[in-house]
């Protein structure tokens, strides 16, 4: 028997676009400058020993105590997930009711509508300054009685921008669950607002392994917030979300922190070297405060042709954002190994001739 299973799907889910991740949009490159991993490698050496048979700790004890050391904070004040992604998503589940919305800013990472929308929620975007630095002010004024979540990312995704903690102090006061993402912030210069927690309860603080940890393949994310929002959060969450092998290698990962920084100190000495020479090729780089850059062509080069070229002649995958809403004509290129950087530049100098 044969059925229209469109008509069982919920509405909001059925007109919802699915989000494309960077892999899923091309698996056979060479060079993968799409996706801002760390592209130096993973940090960490042998796997740890797991025991396989046994379900996992569904509270990441362990996991929560080393990192409370690294964040600060209280291990009570952090909840683990499956990538920062599954923890977006409880922050919907617990906060926010089918006639009330969340707000953001565009451009931004891409998850907070996509989740909005597949919940049937309202999502209301401001839209961020030409130069992509960020308006509070305007922001604010779109607060309204039906708000319930305000999402920042710091620094932004794609344009590498950091919000300044006045800011994010100022919209606090707001008193709505403000989420700021900081999976980059251990490549910004700006230090994190982690340390508003001790004064504002309606903070959330994201972050994640799969930056500058390198351990993307792992999805670990985690939430530093006040206690009582843990406490919600953990009731919406799918048991054992968190597997044993990822929480073991999170934990040994985070026994070695200099490590990770000696790699973030490289990645950012690539940056500054790959913005200087992009520059001299005649193209806009945008000041960037995470692990990539945003690039912007000139308005007679397309920017698409220039992504499928690096592409199908080089096999160098970057992000192609030019139909986004104020990225017209942009690239977003990952800091890859200096080999790798080498070879994009090598590249695109050819396709510009």
């Amino acid at each position: 028997m044969k059925i229209n299973l469109q008509n069982l799907v919920k509405k909001s889910v059925r007109n919802s676009p699915a989000y494309s991740s960077a892999r899923s949009l091309v698996q056979n490159g060479k060079i993968f400058l799409d996706a801002n991993e760390n592209s130096l490698g993973s940090i960490l050496g042998n796997i740890q020993k797991v025991e396989l048979s046994r379900y996992p700790d569904p509270l990441a004890g362990d996991l929560r105590q080393e990192l409370a050391k690294y964040a600060k904070v209280k291990s009570s004040q952090i909840l683990v997930g499956n990538g920062s992604d599954e923890i977006i998503w409880m922050l919907l589940m617990s906060f926010v009711e089918r006639d009330e919305a969340i707000l953001t800013f565009s451009p931004t990472f891409s998850m907070y509508r996509v989740f909005g929308d597949l919940l049937g929620v309202r999502v209301k975007e401001v839209l961020l300054e030409k130069d992509y630095s960020f308006d509070a002010k305007k922001l604010l004024k779109q607060i309204g009685a039906k708000t319930k979540l305000i999402f920042l990312c710091s620094p932004n995704n794609p344009t590498g921008q950091t919000i300044p903690l006045r800011d994010i102090e100022q919209i606090l006061k707001s008193k709505k669950i403000v989420v700021v993402d900081e999976a980059y912030i251990e490549f910004a210069v700006q230090k994190s607002c982690a340390k508003l927690l001790k004064k504002c309860s309606n903070l959330v603080v994201l972050r994640t392994f799969s930056k500058a940890w390198g351990l993307a393949g792992l999805r670990v994310g985690y939430a530093l917030a006040n206690e009582e929002v843990v406490r919600v959060l953990a009731k919406v969450r799918a048991p054992y979300s968190v597997d044993g092998l990822s929480q073991a290698l999170a934990l040994q990962a985070l026994k070695k922190q200099k490590q990770m920084e000696a790699s973030v100190k490289k990645i950012l000495a690539e940056r500054e070297k790959l913005s200087e020479a992009l520059w001299k090729l005649g193209l806009i780089v945008f000041p960037s405060e995470a692990n990539f850059l945003l690039v912007q062509f000139p308005p007679k080069i397309s920017a698409t042709k220039i992504y499928e070229k690096l592409v199908k002649q080089f096999g160098i995958v970057v992000r192609d954002f030019s139909k986004k809403t104020l990225l017209k004509n942009c690239l977003r290129a990952t800091i890859g190994t200096p080999a790798e950087n080498s070879k994009l530049l090598a590249a695109l100098k050819k396709i510009l001739k």
